[in-house]
């Protein structure tokens, strides 16, 4: 009897898949076009104020994947490697003086591997978008019939 539930359970998800894929209804908003409004709680790249920073080293010994590395040339301060970051969030909220914090940015692309390592100037302006949205922000809605619905 519960192979015959499996059975049914697939064929079920099968012709789910098959519904959306000739429904005449997006499932995708037009990216680059347009981009889907993220949460605020959205963990994105890591935004960085030098000026809140107290040198304590706290974020590099809390990344999971070592992402972060303290640059002492002048002052101890963040650098960070994105090829490694898992945008877990542990380095905002072990920072005691609030000096990293997340940008509802992350649809960023590099062409080579150089790219994705952030020196703190350049984690200062993470939060800046390079991209110009010529349609704006979308917002995602989910319809029990129609799937997603991407609304401006």
């Amino acid at each position: 009897m519960l192979i015959g539930e499996n059975i049914l359970k697939h064929l079920k998800a099968i012709a789910t898949g098959i519904k959306y894929l000739f429904s005449s209804k997006r499932q995708t908003c037009s990216y680059p076009a347009a981009r889907q409004k993220v949460n605020e709680r959205y963990r994105g790249m890591i935004k960085f104020n030098g000026e809140l920073c107290v040198s304590c080293g706290i974020c590099a010994r809390v990344c999971p994947a070592n992402a972060i590395k303290l640059r002492t040339d002048v002052k101890e301060e963040p650098s960070l490697d994105y090829a490694r970051c898992i945008f877990c969030g542990f380095c905002v909220e072990s920072c005691p003086a609030s000096a990293l914090e997340n940008a509802p940015l992350h649809d960023l692309v590099y062409t080579n591997y150089d790219q994705q390592f952030f020196e703190p100037e350049e984690l200062t302006g993470a939060d800046k978008d390079p991209y110009e949205v010529p349609d704006g922000v979308v917002e995602v809605k989910i319809d029990e019939d129609e799937g997603f619905l991407y609304e401006s």
